[in-house]
């Protein structure tokens, strides 16, 4: 049973999607005070850690994260996991109806709600401006307090984030996962793996087969290294924050506390090799000799390819979403035409109490 909202009234509604145990924020706001602290609690302690907080925290001190308040944008996130159970709640009844619309899944329907409440109601939304231009300076790019209430946006490094956050307030078995050169979300647990793709206007779900070409190519050895395409741990994902928090260190000059922060994130994923070689890079711009004039400018010049993250998106065909109003029609997830037209233009996405449907991908 899930226990829902509807008419500000607690109920219980027939589900087929076990859940598990919600983010508990009811006693405190926060469970770790700094990012020393957490890093050091024990790494089997971290599954009791909210990832938002994780992330928020990685984000403190940097460029960009002035004004940071945690405990607010925690309580944000509480407030969309809110309004996301609502809608959820509310529009159920057209899963329950046809679940053949939404590949019999209610995992599916239950992102797929999550991701249209948070993009049209609370303006979750891609930077448009780090489509081309990927750069790591401004940390509002790469951590969560871009996207609360703030008018930057994210990318693919901070809005899986968002949508985990929130959907583990809900009892979703969310994960992070990787491609190369990309960060989605997964639905990983009770029988069902449904793979997020929601970093642009509506949702998709790709199989893993589809991120081993896109956005860049894994070779055999690449998929055989067990580093991409499976759901991330805890202390996995506390390193994918630091190795973030790394970047915008290295890129502002920082180096010191750029070689610590990717030190910090191998020691807790050692698999990832990468965190290891960008710990040495950020470790030759501390260097002396006029080889190395010192600049930001000059270790994105000479990096090492950052992958796996990156600021790419594709969802090649968008699902419109859900809109807020009740009797706004829910479209299923055939919706794109032929040449890439979608269909909710006619109105499949749209209604005249809901004006506000997706437009198709870019």
């Amino acid at each position: 049973m899930w226990l829902g909202v509807k008419g500000g009234h607690a109920t219980h509604t027939d589900t087929k999607v076990p859940l598990v145990a919600p983010t508990d924020r009811s006693k405190c706001a926060r469970k770790v005070a700094t990012l020393g602290a957490l890093l050091e609690t024990p790494p089997e302690e971290l599954g009791d850690v909210d990832v938002a907080e994780m992330n928020l925290l990685c984000a403190s001190g940097l460029p960009g994260a002035e004004k940071l308040d945690i405990d607010a944008s925690l309580k944000t996130l509480d407030e969309w996991a809110g309004r996301v159970r609502v809608d959820t709640e509310r529009h159920l009844y057209r899963f329950q109806e046809n679940p053949a619309e939404y590949k019999r899944s209610e995992a599916y329907f239950r992102m797929l709600v999550l991701v249209t409440v948070l993009q049209q109601d609370c303006d979750v939304r891609y930077n448009e401006g780090r489509v081309r231009d990927v750069e790591f300076t401004n940390s509002k790019d790469l951590f969560l307090h871009g996207i609360i209430r703030d008018d930057n946006g994210g990318t693919c490094v901070s809005m899986p984030v968002a949508y985990v956050a929130v959907g583990r307030r809900l009892g979703y078995p969310l994960k992070l996962a990787l491609a190369k050169g990309h960060i989605f979300c997964r639905w990983d647990g009770g029988g069902e793996r449904v793979n997020v793709e929601a970093t642009n206007r509506g949702m998709n779900s790709y199989e893993d087969d589809f991120y081993k070409t896109w956005p860049q190519k894994l070779t055999p050895a690449e998929v055989a290294s067990g580093r991409f395409l499976r759901s991330l741990t805890p202390p996995e994902e506390l390193a994918l924050f630091l190795a973030s928090r790394g970047h915008c260190l290295l890129d502002n000059g920082r180096f010191e506390e750029a070689r610590a922060a990717y030190g910090a994130a191998h020691r807790l994923a050692p698999i990832e090799e990468v965190y290891l070689a960008w710990e040495r890079q950020a470790a030759a711009q501390l260097r002396p000799g006029p080889a190395t004039q010192r600049s930001a400018h000059s270790s994105r010049r000479r990096r090492v390819p950052r992958v796996p993250f990156g600021a790419t998106r594709r969802p090649e065909t968008p699902i419109p979403g859900i809109g807020n109003d009740p009797r706004a029609r829910v479209p299923g997830p055939s919706v794109v035409a032929p040449g890439g037209d979608s269909a909710d233009r006619g109105g499949q996405g749209a209604s005249e109490a809901d004006p506000r449907p997706f437009s198709p991908g870019r």
